[in-house]
């Protein structure tokens, strides 16, 4: 009998930890930005990521694709058409100040703590986007937050692109869905989203990354995303397949097909998700 849709670990709240993995993940920007064959460049990387950030700098193994992933899907859209991005748990995140994109609206939702520490750090930078927007919450609470971003000048109406980077296997089963219908709910035709996830059977493995522990991971996500957020085109990739092309700096990805949900069952994997709606 398969599982469940999504697979839970225990409930262990840590709003500090995940803040404390927002600098990790900057540390390891930092790192890649030193190398004279970077995937990408992040000037902001080394402030945002403070000391502790950049003595215990997140895994290059999954920040270097994630990132260049992430950088990659953001330009494929805004190239056709879309001008709105929205990164929900987006960190240390620092795009709006290193994609020259300059017809995106950007709009960072994460949590009040991290943003006390990042806002201060980033004033006298200069955006390479149209705008950039915080939107304070935590996931964990329930705490509506598609409100809040309605009420600045994000446009439901308009195709938005969504990143979820280093969030969904944080959030529990019932966190995840609410995610996810609140992403439908607030996204028009032609809209795209793209995560990084863990498949069901690894949560059981209760993986903590700087104190904060993996809560959640699910074999069906292109139902998943179906169902709750009608995003009909689905794509799930398994994360070792993907390459990085160091001489030709860029990403190579040895994709043959979309994994379905028999390619996950009793498999611990690392996966990359993307999405559409029609």
């Amino acid at each position: 009998m398969p599982p469940r849709r999504y697979a839970c670990a225990e409930r262990m709240p840590e709003k500090a930890s995940h803040a404390f993995t927002a600098k990790m993940c900057a540390g390891s920007r930092y790192m890649e930005s030193q190398r004279p064959d970077a995937l990408f460049v992040d000037p902001l990387a080394s402030k945002l990521a403070g000391p502790q950030g950049l003595a215990q700098p997140m895994g290059d193994w999954i920040m270097v694709p994630r990132t260049r992933f992430g950088d990659d899907f953001v330009v494929q859209h805004y190239m056709g058409g879309t001008r709105q991005l929205v990164m929900l748990g987006a960190g240390m995140d620092a795009r709006a100040y290193r994609l020259r994109l300059p017809d995106l609206k950007v709009f960072e939702v994460d949590l009040p703590i991290l943003l006390q520490d990042k806002e201060p750090l980033l004033e006298g930078e200069s955006l390479t986007v149209q705008s950039r927007t915080v939107v304070p919450t935590d996931f964990s609470s329930g705490e509506d937050w598609s409100w809040k971003l309605q009420n600045t000048d994000f446009d439901p109406t308009q195709p938005t692109v969504w990143l979820l980077e280093g969030l969904m296997m944080y959030l529990t089963d019932t966190e995840a869905a609410q995610t996810l219908r609140r992403i439908g709910g607030l996204s028009a035709p032609r809209s795209s989203l793209f995560f990084d996830a863990i498949s069901a059977s690894y949560v059981h493995q209760r993986i903590v990354v700087g104190g904060a522990p993996f809560l959640g991971g699910s074999d069906h996500y292109g139902a998943l995303l179906q169902d709750l957020a009608s995003f009909s085109r689905t794509q799930v990739w398994d994360f070792s397949s993907l390459r990085i092309d160091r001489r030709n700096r860029r990403l190579s990805k040895d994709w043959a097909r979309s994994l379905e949900p028999t390619d996950l069952y009793g498999r611990n994997l690392v996966l990359f998700v993307e999405s559409q709606k029609i």
